[in-house]
């Protein structure tokens, strides 16, 4: 197991690569708590390393740890200090955003409840929080996932291609939470984008 410093989430010489194309190599690099940001072009590699962070996949060399939780070693446990949300997936099609929070609130035992009222009104989803998810529109059902990342008190808060599909208002919302939450020295919120964010103090920055 590695041990590292409590609250250091460190990437220690990861090598991943899909079949033709190598993604990382020997990558090491330490994200303090915070607000962090992996930075690049599309294509480059940031979903690929949000979802190894998220151990959804693992690196075929090296490490990922957390408080000396390993990603591959102590796979179940690191998970459950993460949350992450694949876009792509309709397991919770069925049921609204507010059942889906409450789903959301019994995995993680710091979940902010009361941060939840002002997100849904922040993020303009009032008129549809008790329609089942399935028919929200792909920018509605994101500001779901991101209202719960933000809400989750997950040790790990991993967030993809944070403005996809959002609305300027829903952007400024969220730049201003994360503003807030960047004081968070247990959290280690790492977001993806492709240029940096203004008035957002990242604690981190990773060009990929």
């Amino acid at each position: 197991m590695n041990q590292r410093t409590a609250n250091t989430l460190n990437l220690s010489k990861v090598t991943f690569s899909y079949p033709g194309q190598s993604i990382f190599n020997n990558l090491s690099v330490d994200i303090p708590t915070g607000v962090s940001l992996i930075r690049c072009d599309e294509s480059r590699g940031k979903s690929t390393l949000i979802q190894l962070l998220a151990g959804m996949v693992l690196p075929q060399k090296g490490s990922i740890s957390l408080d000396g939780l390993n990603s591959r070693t102590d796979h179940d446990q690191y998970q459950g200090q993460v949350y992450y949300f694949d876009v792509r997936s309709e397991i919770f099609d069925k049921i609204s955003s507010l059942q889906y929070f409450a789903e959301v609130e019994k995995n993680y035992p710091d979940f902010d409840r009361a941060m939840i009222p002002a997100l849904i009104a922040g993020l303009g989803l009032t008129p549809h929080q008790d329609k089942p998810l399935y028919m929200l529109s792909a920018g509605s059902k994101r500001k779901v996932w991101i209202a719960a990342a933000l809400a989750s008190g997950a040790k790990i808060t991993l967030i993809d291609d944070l403005t996809a599909a959002l609305d300027r208002g829903s952007i400024e919302f969220i730049i201003e939470q994360l503003i807030t939450l960047a004081l968070d020295t247990k959290r280690h919120i790492v977001i993806s984008h492709y240029d940096t964010l203004d008035r957002v103090p990242f604690a981190s920055i990773l060009d990929i």
